[in-house]
């Protein structure tokens, strides 16, 4: 069989439509940024970034569209305001890309890894690479403007040792051990994605239209604020500085530049980012304290995220995404 008859795979298909919804949703912000920015340096990078992802969302058309399957609806630039005046600056449309960049290389390489067909292999190869290129250029400008914020630095140790005594993996009672340089680095990482996501969430909650997502997006200021003061504890208790937030990067404007559903999905899709970064930190932690504190954490965001996803589909803006078939379904349907 010619391998580019064979049909797609669920996950193929899965990260297809993924794809399709976070590109669509990217280029309306994009496109904002793009029309409010003046730093002659960041603008071109925010152009680029537009460019690339309008080039994707193209691709995964014509990808759906030969695939003979349903090409998903997403966003468009109904979902945006052109002519609304600046609510972020753009140090954080800066953050921002980076982040798309940081979220693309994650998201396509996994993609890349689970591609079967060839197509979808150099697909997603092609993704990823230019998610890494976007990411390095940002991370360029970033360094140059003196707003890159490193991880903390920590003493290099005199020779190499071994771990003699159980009470490494203790925290609760006794005397704690300091942070080790993976546990710093994924509280850092942790940090800074809830302050970056904390500043998108306080320009949404003063732009948001309807009262309930209003709520909602406070919510999840204050479930943020709560992380990043549990994460900054577990820094000080190591004499270890706290990253910088972003808060002061979010103008007064009220005036709307997105569409409540937009604002909505984007912060749905932060907070599955951030679920999955905290099982990855859970998983990497030595420090029965530590695991614990992630524990409460990712039930807090769990709860959140579905509370997210019910408003979406109270809404009608919650997009169905490939499924396998209900059989039991079928049978119930074919009875009545």
């Amino acid at each position: 069989m010619n391998e580019h008859n064979l049909k797609l795979t669920s996950a193929e298909l899965g990260v297809l439509w993924s794809s399709y919804m976070t590109e669509s949703a990217t280029i309306p912000v994009l496109n904002y940024f793009c029309k409010v920015a003046e730093d002659s340096e960041i603008k071109p990078l925010l152009e680029m970034a537009l460019a690339k992802s309008t080039e994707h969302l193209t691709t995964l058309t014509n990808v759906f569209e030969q695939e003979q399957y349903p090409v998903p609806i997403g966003f468009s630039m109904e979902d945006v305001d052109l002519e609304a005046p600046r609510l972020y600056s753009d140090t954080f449309s800066l953050y921002f890309v980076r982040n798309l960049g940081k979220a693309g290389i994650a998201a396509n390489g996994m993609a890349f890894s689970m591609a079967a067909r060839e197509d979808m292999s150099k697909l997603y190869e092609h993704f990823l690479q230019e998610s890494t290129m976007i990411e390095r250029e940002a991370k360029k400008i970033m360094l140059s403007k003196g707003v890159f914020v490193r991880p903390p630095y920590i003493a290099t140790p005199k020779q190499a040792d071994i771990v003699e005594k159980g009470s490494f993996l203790k925290g609760w009672f006794g005397e704690r051990r300091s942070l080790t340089a993976q546990e710093i680095a994924h509280i850092f990482m942790n940090f800074s994605n809830n302050a970056l996501g904390k500043a998108l969430l306080l320009g949404f909650s003063q732009t948001v239209r309807s009262e309930e997502v209003g709520s909602y997006f406070l919510r999840g200021i204050e479930i943020a604020r709560s992380v990043m003061e549990t994460y900054r504890t577990l820094f000080e208790e190591s004499t270890l500085p706290s990253p910088m937030t972003w808060d002061t990067e979010v103008s007064d404007s009220t005036v709307p530049p997105f569409s409540d559903k937009l604002m909505l999905f984007y912060t749905c899709q932060l907070t599955a980012i951030g679920i999955g970064n905290v099982g990855g930190s859970l998983a990497l932690s030595m420090r029965r304290d530590l695991a614990a504190k992630y524990l409460k954490i990712l039930q807090e965001a769990s709860l959140y995220a579905e509370d997210g996803l019910n408003i979406m589909i109270k809404n009608k803006w919650f997009e169905r995404p490939p499924q396998a078939i209900d059989r039991e379904h079928l049978v119930k349907e074919k009875k009545q």
